[in-house]
């Protein structure tokens, strides 16, 4: 693990887009590549810490297909009515502090915490931090930093 924290690279990180096929204009989402970047292998260590504390809510969809089955049960009265919201942006929209403050909960609670990693919770949060605040790129050769959100594409939490 500790050999995954330090930096072993200097890529700056790309970014690139894909097109959302399923969008009516097909919009673009931007992707970062963060391979051989600074961070690229903290963040997988990272991701691999946090990763037992994800999808621990009962309010959690897999896929479409897990959407399909929970509807099933679902009756629709007649004076109600069923709303769908699409999440526009969500990486790129999420307060990084608030992100940060689940994860320090979730770290606290996690009793096994202990068999994963030899870091304490105050490593972690400070690794983190220094990931989610590192959010430069290029794009077509002119180097950019995200100011609000986080990217898609590192390994992150």
């Amino acid at each position: 693990m500790i050999g995954y924290i330090r930096p072993t690279a200097e890529n700056v990180p790309r970014m690139y887009c894909r097109a959302k096929i399923h969008k009516t204009g097909n919009p673009l989402r931007p992707i970062m590549d963060y391979t051989g970047s600074i961070e690229y292998r903290t963040s997988r260590a990272l991701a691999d810490i946090l990763a037992p504390l994800v999808g621990k809510s009962d309010h959690r969809l897999n896929n479409p297909k897990h959407l399909a089955k929970e509807m099933i049960s679902v009756m629709v009265e007649e004076d109600e009515m069923f709303i769908s919201h699409d999440v526009v942006s969500l990486f790129t929209n999420m307060p990084k502090h608030l992100v940060l403050q689940v994860i320090w909960e979730r770290l606290e609670g996690d009793t096994e915490l202990h068999t994963k990693t030899r870091l304490t919770i105050e490593d972690i949060m400070d690794l983190l931090k220094f990931i989610v605040t590192t959010t430069y790129f290029s794009f077509r050769g002119v180097i950019y930093q995200q100011m609000f959100g986080a990217a898609m594409g590192p390994p992150r939490f």
